[in-house]
């Protein structure tokens, strides 16, 4: 366990903001999380993460690592991967053993640890489809238990972690459940269209990985934190009435829902490569919003004048996808 004091978390989010943390804890095996106290806030890999300029709260931040198989089947191996382990070498050590689960999820940044509290998702895949279990430090028993996944009530970009779960748990790993035979999931745009090529999970990683290098911005050479904002999620009937008065407007399935692309409606709201100052969007994807010097303040008063111009022409609300740590 090491402190640090007045310490600049601008490396250590991929936005790249200026932000000094009053007081950040690097944590380096699991057992150190019993010094957490009401009130910290996690940083993992710092993808989805907003820091503002001054950060009050103490930060504690997990730096051990691992993957590991902990049981198997003939149909299933159970892997167990540490909060601190990065993300894409998950997807790609599972492919690269012939797992089947996690190649839809290729290349998507962050750490493990942080990866069930968005559900983290791509290409028609989301990690609740793949995840076993997860692994805790109960702040409030002061002990490590392991939680269902069907007790995590996942949804699009969601869980119980960013809501009541989110002052008593702290995710110190999790298990995944991946397939040594299986289907692949090809049938989502993007694959769909090269899905005869795709005949193993290290063929579909690699188009996944082709397909974001192609169309995501690279955050070491211009930062972001990824998809910025959620896809507004309507009802079939609140959809059908946009159409009548926006016949181009695009739709995926929801459920019983309609989710409607975030990215084509701040498109057509002429956001697309625009710059306000410091912040812009993308040239390449409407969807994410990239940073190049600007503050915390900044990025959100520039997301706040999309929200609007979306809301004013469209009457749909965009909400932020990031975490704001202050």
């Amino acid at each position: 366990m090491q402190t640090l004091h007045h310490t600049d978390l601008a490396v250590r989010h991929s936005l790249a903001c200026p932000s000094i943390a009053r007081e950040l804890v690097l944590i380096e095996s699991a057992d150190e999380w019993r010094i957490a106290a009401p009130g910290d806030r996690i940083l993992g890999g710092g993808s989805n993460t907003i820091c503002r300029e001054e950060i009050t709260t103490r930060i504690l931040c997990p730096q051990y690592r691992g993957q590991r198989v902990i049981a198997e089947d003939d149909d299933s191996v159970f892997l167990q991967v540490e909060a601190g382990e990065p993300w894409p070498t998950v997807a790609a050590w599972s492919v690269s053993e012939g797992w089947y689960g996690a190649e839809n999820l290729a290349r998507i940044p962050g750490s493990a640890g942080a990866a069930p509290v968005q559900n983290i998702g791509a290409y028609g895949i989301e990690l609740q489809h793949i995840l076993a279990r997860v692994q805790v430090y109960d702040r409030e028993e002061r002990r490590l238990r392991e939680i269902p996944a069907a007790d995590c009530q996942f949804a699009y970009r969601d869980s119980r972690f960013k809501h009541d779960w989110c002052e008593r748990y702290i995710i110190s790993a999790i298990i995944l459940r991946l397939s040594k035979r299986g289907a692949l999931h090809r049938d989502y745009p993007g694959l769909r269209e090269q899905a005869d090529s795709l005949r193993t999970p290290a063929d579909v990683h690699a188009a996944v990985s082709a397909l974001r290098q192609e169309k995501l911005p690279d955050p070491a050479l211009e930062p972001n934190a990824g998809s910025f904002f959620h896809n507004p999620i309507v009802s079939a009937a609140h959809y059908a009435a946009l159409r009548e008065k926006h016949p181009e407007m695009p739709s995926f399935a929801a459920g019983e829902a309609v989710k409607i692309p975030a990215a084509w409606l701040i498109e057509q709201c002429g956001y697309k490569g625009a710059r306000d100052g410091k912040v812009g969007i993308s040239e390449k994807h409407a969807l994410v919003l990239t940073n190049h010097g600007g503050t915390a303040t900044e990025i959100l008063a520039f997301a706040s004048e999309i929200q609007q111009a979306v809301h004013s022409r469209y009457g749909l609300t965009l909400a932020i996808e990031p975490t704001v740590l202050a």
